[in-house]
């Protein structure tokens, strides 16, 4: 691995640079890196792979099926009192 030396940051850069590195609770040099590889398309995908394979479903139940699912499901969302003693 390399090292390299900056010059030149001005406070304005080191202000924003700073920020980057808070809100993503992470050291200055590892934002800068991050920051690197995003603009030169080196970093890793951050999320999952997205999948289309129910897409063909989205919004073709009935009320009345929607209902029934409801019905079905809303046990599940039934807090045992007994259990959380």
């Amino acid at each position: 691995m390399k090292t390299l030396t900056l010059r030149g940051i001005d406070d304005e850069l080191a202000s924003r640079l700073e920020r980057i590195a808070q809100q993503g609770r992470e050291s200055m040099n590892g934002a800068i890196l991050n920051l690197l590889r995003d603009k030169l398309g080196l970093s890793k995908p951050r999320f999952r792979e997205e999948y289309h394979d129910l897409d063909d479903l989205a919004g073709t139940w009935t009320q009345e099926e929607a209902r029934e699912f409801d019905a079905v499901v809303s046990e599940f969302s039934r807090i045992d009192g007994e259990l959380w003693r």
